[in-house]
């Protein structure tokens, strides 16, 4: 019928979500440089002049991260060339003051038969940055072609627990557009948005919570000709489409530990095949919500424990060892923290212990002793279901 049609539109007011866990960076290597800036929304990159012109894969992936999760916070960078080395990665959690809990690495010049060096650089650099109390997970993509895919090596045998390789790409819509020119350029900024979008406890290939398709980008940014959903058309990091292959096929690349896009017959909508980090799969941290879950336990008891560093320890003059309400004040805590994240949904449970016999005056060490109970996931769900003549 004729009328005037109002549609409201959410988002415009670009309101940052609390707290830091959503906080997330993302480089780029092989555009025209950029510096370090932290962003709040695609208009703010456009601002500061990163355009879909000057830096069509920067400019993608940031449009990613934010329609998948608005209202988080993105640092931002694009490097000219890669040596491999990506120092840019700590200079980058430096510049953010330790606050980046997640980083997508985009390198798609460099070859897939560098995968493995470049896996365990960045695992070395996650490692250092986690020791430094500042810890971070890192997504990952490189250049594959079509040869590639039959031979892709296991990731599984890398080691690289803190670090995760994205193959996945948009098939029909502007990713698609963007990869006729720019090959390889992977789904990472949407992957990174789902990422940060999800609690530290929760898998990004959650059916319920986490569909990668929702909107369509205009035409204008698709070559005037391609207008499907945003990753509604899965494929692969070589342009190949995740329906060209088989079952078989699929779950070949998914036993080797890659991140792809898959879809659910009878669910609409587009999501990650799994949550895999590269390490063998009995690694305590084999998926990316392990290693955020306990990242974020660190940073936390960090938190309530650095103020105590240096701090009188009362003795128990009659055994020498640590007076009991030392003990518990400490042990309180610790408890803080952990307790909010379980009532989060954060954590299944924990437990905090500090042995009474050590010599601290003698040391001046204290051990602390936690063990955290995390919530499980429900990869595989099992139906027997058959005819019967009772129920």
């Amino acid at each position: 019928m004729n009328g005037v049609k109002f549609i409201r539109e959410n988002g415009g007011l670009g309101r940052p979500l609390p707290g830091e866990e959503h906080t997330s960076a993302l480089i780029v290597y092989g555009e025209t440089a950029t510096d370090k800036k932290l962003i709040l929304s695609v208009k703010e990159l456009e601002d500061a002049g990163v355009t879909t012109s000057t830096n069509p894969v920067l400019h993608y992936h940031v449009s990613e991260f934010f329609r998948i999760n608005p209202g988080a916070k993105l640092y931002v960078q694009a490097v000219a060339n890669s040596d491999q080395t990506y120092t840019e990665v700590k200079v980058m959690q430096s510049f953010a003051q330790g606050k980046i809990r997640q980083i997508a690495i985009c390198d798609y010049k460099t070859e897939v038969s560098a995968l493995q060096n470049a896996v365990k650089k960045l695992n070395t650099i996650a490692v250092e940055l986690g020791e430094r109390l500042i810890p971070l997970s890192i997504l990952f993509s490189c250049k594959i072609e079509t040869a590639n895919m039959t031979a892709l090596p296991d990731l599984h045998g890398f080691a690289s627990e803190r670090v995760s390789v994205v193959i996945g790409q948009d098939g029909g819509g502007r990713g698609a557009f963007i990869n006729q020119t720019q090959k390889s350029i992977s789904c990472v900024g949407a992957v990174l948005g789902a990422v940060s979008k999800a609690k530290v406890s929760e898998s990004i290939a959650w059916v319920e919570r986490q569909n990668l398709a929702t909107i369509a980008y205009d035409k204008a940014l698709t070559g005037d000709t391609l207008k499907a959903v945003e990753l509604d058309v899965p494929a692969f990091c070589d342009g190949s489409l995740v329906s060209n292959y088989t079952p078989q096929q699929l779950e070949s690349i998914n036993d080797k530990g890659y991140l792809f896009l898959v879809q659910y017959p009878g669910n609409a909508g587009t999501y990650m095949n799994d949550s895999f980090t590269a390490t063998p799969l009995d690694n305590d941290f084999a998926y990316i919500e392990n290693n955020r879950t306990i990242d974020k336990a660190i940073r936390e008891v960090n938190r309530v424990l650095v103020p105590k560093v240096s701090a009188p320890a009362f003795i128990d003059a009659d055994t020498g060892m640590l007076e009991a309400s030392t003990l518990a004040g400490l042990e309180a805590l610790c408890d803080e923290p952990l307790d909010e994240m379980v009532r989060n949904g954060e954590l299944s449970g924990f437990s905090v212990r500090i042995n009474p016999n050590q010599k601290v005056l003698q040391t001046s060490k204290l051990e602390v002793i936690i063990k955290l109970v995390p919530v499980g996931t429900l990869r595989q769900i099992e139906v027997k279901i058959g005819l019967s003549v009772t129920k």
